[in-house]
């Protein structure tokens, strides 16, 4: 096939699953399907006669056509277009680097469409895949040469609306990749980055310091990360990149130290308790977990998952006790064996206060399922009737709760 019949069966497809330029939630999906159908055989026909010129061309029209096709991608259609398609055969044509088509010519088309020609969130994935590639260095000093022009379009855009600052941000870290990739000197790169305070920016300077050999500043810049952040899932996370850094580095006690540390942060995590057995002796490893579990609350579900590596399962019906039956019914197949008359107990609890704030018919059909489930426990059944008796006694006039217990 010539790229004329390629283009017209593309331009088909896009009319057969439109209508007047629209692609609803129905139609998208199938021309979703149809087009990535259709990339892929003309892909592997193109590839295997060595047209990667041609096949560019097609799909940079294909990436268009999308772009510029209102449509109703509730699915998620357009991710997986750009993602699961168009980059993969970009990235086939980028990895032959076919005559035709070099990456200097891949980065020029690519660039030009960085013009608003396609819609925000796909240029963000353009932009995303560019940041990706094109690491020979007159190229990396091209995406530079770019980068600075966004930038001051968008110091002037700032002016008038104040969340193009953020694009500012991006853009800056995207230099600050490229300075850590042009291995320029160190202290033009902090220089650079001085002024960089997000915790974006700072990471990646982490990042090009620990690449550069520079151990202490990395875990400098990490230990004050661990110290800055206020919401806990990021404190979460720098913990544990400070934890695998000083694994990384061979400084065993500060590891342990991190090890433990976590332990009170990501209670519950197996990851991290994992870890922290294999630093303790088998012999001390029972009194050393034992002591570990008396400083939680009997009311933290947290820990119900080691407790349940231990065998405590004690603690867990504690823990189930204040947590409710969605704990129960995980660790159920434990308990019912060991404790019956605490587990019925629970249901019983749930029970009674789902008819205490219960207001709909959503709401009585918990109940009518926490009083069937009674019934797999000695004396659930006849538990279960008298509970039920005793709601429609107390709340007369809930007729669609007293439906929902027909037959309890």
């Amino acid at each position: 096939m010539t790229l004329k019949e390629y283009k017209i069966e593309l331009t088909d497809i896009f009319r057969r699953n439109t209508t007047r330029g629209f692609s609803d939630w129905r139609q998208c999906g199938n021309l979703a399907y149809d087009v990535e159908g259709f990339l892929d055989r003309a892909a592997k026909d193109l590839l295997r006669e060595y047209r990667d010129k041609e096949l560019f061309d097609l799909v940079c029209t294909a990436y268009l056509k999308w772009a510029k096709t209102d449509k109703d991608d509730s699915n998620g259609e357009t991710q997986g277009f750009i993602y699961y398609s168009i980059f993969e055969i970009w990235n086939k044509i980028y990895e032959r680097e076919h005559p035709d088509i070099p990456h200097f010519n891949m980065l020029n088309w690519f660039l030009k469409k960085m013009d608003g020609s396609v819609i925000d969130y796909m240029e963000d994935s353009l932009l995303e895949y560019i940041m990706d590639h094109f690491k020979e260095p007159k190229l990396l000093e091209k995406k530079l040469e770019f980068l600075n022009s966004r930038i001051a379009e968008k110091e002037e855009l700032v002016k008038e609306k104040s969340w193009a600052i953020y694009d500012i941000y991006r853009y800056k870290d995207y230099i600050l990749h490229i300075y850590g990739e042009q291995k320029r000197p160190i202290e033009e790169i902090r220089e650079y980055a001085k002024d960089l305070q997000r915790n974006n920016s700072r990471e990646l300077l982490a990042k090009i310091e620990l690449e550069y050999g520079n151990q202490e500043e990395c875990l400098a810049i990490y230990k004050a990360l661990v110290d800055s952040v206020e919401q806990s899932w990021d404190r979460e996370d720098y913990n544990v990149k400070l934890k695998d850094l000083y694994k990384q580095f061979g400084m065993q006690e500060e590891y342990a130290a991190q090890i433990k540390k976590l332990l009170r942060i990501k209670i519950g995590n197996m990851k991290i308790w994992e870890e922290y057995r294999a630093l303790i002796p088998a012999d001390t490893w029972t009194e050393t977990a034992n002591q570990l579990f008396s400083a939680f609350s009997p009311a933290d579900c947290r820990p119900l998952t080691w407790y349940e590596e231990q065998g405590r399962y004690d603690l867990i019906m504690t823990g189930v006790e204040h947590g409710g039956p969605t704990y129960l019914e995980h660790y159920e197949a434990e308990l019912i064996q060991r404790y019956p008359e605490r587990c019925l107990a629970v249901l019983v609890k749930a029970a009674d206060d789902s008819v205490e704030c219960g207001k709909k018919r959503s709401d009585y059909r918990y109940i009518a399922k926490y009083l069937k489930w009674m019934r797999k426990y000695p004396g659930g059944k006849e538990k279960a009737a008298i509970l039920a008796d005793s709601y429609r006694k107390r709340y007369p006039r809930r007729s669609a709760m007293i439906d929902e217990l027909r037959g309890i």
